[in-house]
């Protein structure tokens, strides 16, 4: 952590030197101190906070929804062959395609603003929680596996007492990946068409070439991505001791 705060400041610093000895143009990259002028004004004037709700909500509801499926989806997936090549298709046409090139189509069904978002915000992220998932259950320890069957362990003791467990480390990678991509989903619906929010934000200063209160707004979306990917890595720790716990005593139970 240390290490990582210098290497920021150093960063910083640098930024900071170059625009005061204009080797570059402000007016194209501004500097962190106009920056950080915008940012205490735009917390003072409640702007950033008007810009962060709307953002943070389409967040909650689209990351929401996407672990509410992808993670029933990729148990099944992973659990069953025939639901996996079933799916598989779709999963990897969503994966690939380019959901954003979608977006006009989104507004013709779901009309702009918040719907829009969330549809896309969704979609771009129920993937990689999906196929963790999935990967996770295909992926059980073969040690796992040959002391549970050594036991004469059922079916059903296996799925819930070895492989669900097992898979939380990589339904865990697969939420932090998802932070990522439901961040850059709403950011990026909100700059094609949103009225609210901080990617419209971005999208409005940008155009008024107002680069310090862009950044300002971008800086928070950064602030934001942190603080759920910690959130993401604090809740992989309770669930990793429950992982582990739970498997010790299911091995016991068989």
């Amino acid at each position: 952590m240390i290490l990582g705060i210098i290497s920021f400041l150093i960063i910083l610093s640098l930024w900071e030197i170059l625009v005061w000895l204009e080797w570059v143009n402000p007016f194209f990259t501004s500097s962190p101190s106009a920056i950080f002028v915008v940012f205490k004004e735009q917390i003072i004037t409640g702007e950033l906070f008007r810009n962060t709700y709307p953002s943070l909500f389409e967040f909650i509801v689209g990351f929401g929804l996407a672990v509410t499926v992808g993670v029933p989806l990729g148990i099944f997936s992973g659990w069953y062959k025939l639901i996996d090549y079933a799916i598989d298709p779709f999963v990897w046409f969503l994966y690939s395609s380019p959901l954003f090139g979608f977006y006009p189509i989104f507004i013709m069904i779901l009309g702009l603003g918040k719907p829009t978002v969330i549809a896309i915000t969704f979609l771009l992220t129920v993937i990689p929680i999906l196929v963790n998932t999935a990967s996770g259950i295909k992926n059980v320890s073969p040690l796992l596996v040959q002391v549970a069957h050594s036991f004469g362990a059922r079916r059903s003791d296996f799925f819930f007492k070895i492989a669900l467990p097992a898979t939380v480390p990589m339904m865990m990678a697969g939420f932090r990946l998802g932070v990522g991509r439901a961040l850059m989903g709403v950011v990026g619906s909100e700059m094609f068409g949103a009225t609210a929010g901080l990617g419209a934000s971005i999208s409005y200063y940008g155009g008024l070439l107002k680069t310090a209160n862009m950044l300002a707004s971008l800086i928070m979306i950064t602030i934001l991505g942190v603080l759920l990917t910690q959130g993401i890595t604090i809740v992989e720790g309770y669930f990793d001791s429950w992982r582990t716990h739970d498997i010790e005593s299911g091995l016991e139970n068989l």
